[in-house]
C-alpha cells in the first residue's frame, strides 16, 4: 500500500510541476472516448473496456470508466466488471504541443462472479462475492497523433475495496466535438 501510494503522489507531483505555460490539448466541451486495454497487480487474465470523458471546463473534465475482466481454466471461471465515475485536471498549460497530462480521482463499484464446475456429476457451483465499492486514484497522458487522435496512458491505484492495487491502462483516443 506504501508503494502504490508513493507512485501515485510522485507522478502528481511531476504533473504538478509539468503545468506551467502552453498549449490547448484538452478542451472544454470536448468529448474524449478511449477504447482501452489494461494491467493490474491481480487476475489472471487482460481487462478491456472504455473510458469517456467530457470537457466540463478548460482544465476539468468529467466521466466514467468501464473495465471487464475474464478468466477461467478448465474447472474455474471469474468475472469482474468494475465500472466508475471520474474527475480528472487537465494541465492545459504545459510547455509543449501533442501532450494532455492530467490527474484525478474516481469511484466506482466491482461487480464479481465465479463459477466452478467439477469434473463430477452434479458437484457445480457458482456464486457472487468480493462486490463493493472502491475509489482510485489517476494520473494519464494523451500524446495527440492527430488533432482527433490520441494515444493514452493511464495508471491508476484503487485504495479501498477488495479489488485495491495497482494497474493502468493503454488505449486510443478518439475526439469528438470541436
Amino acid at each position: 500500500m506504501k508503494k502504490t501510494t508513493l507512485v501515485v503522489v510522485s507522478v502528481l507531483v511531476l504533473l504538478a510541476g509539468a503545468a506551467t505555460a502552453g498549449t490547448k490539448e484538452f478542451w472544454k466541451g470536448g468529448i474524449y472516448v478511449t477504447p482501452q486495454f489494461g494491467i493490474n497487480s491481480w487476475g489472471g487474465s487482460i481487462p478491456f473496456g472504455v473510458n469517456v470523458e467530457y470537457g466540463l471546463t478548460e482544465n476539468i473534465g468529467i466521466g466514467g470508466s468501464a473495465m471487464f475482466n475474464f478468466w477461467s481454466d478448465e474447472w474455474w471461471s471469474e468475472t469482474l466488471i468494475n465500472l466508475a465515475a471520474e474527475a480528472a485536471y487537465h494541465f492545459t498549460k504545459i510547455p509543449t504541443d501533442k501532450l494532455d497530462l492530467y490527474a484525478g480521482a474516481g469511484l466506482g463499484y466491482s461487480i464479481y462472479s465465479w463459477k466452478y464446475k467439477s469434473g463430477y456429476s452434479g458437484w457445480d457451483d457458482s456464486g457472487s462475492g468480493s462486490s463493493g465499492l472502491y475509489l482510485q486514484l489517476i494520473a494519464g497522458v494523451r500524446y495527440f497523433v492527430s488533432p482527433k487522435i490520441a494515444v493514452s496512458l493511464r495508471a491508476i491505484g484503487s485504495l479501498i475495496g477488495h479489488w485495491a492495487g495497482v494497474g493502468g491502462a493503454l488505449g486510443a483516443t478518439f475526439i469528438l466535438g470541436k
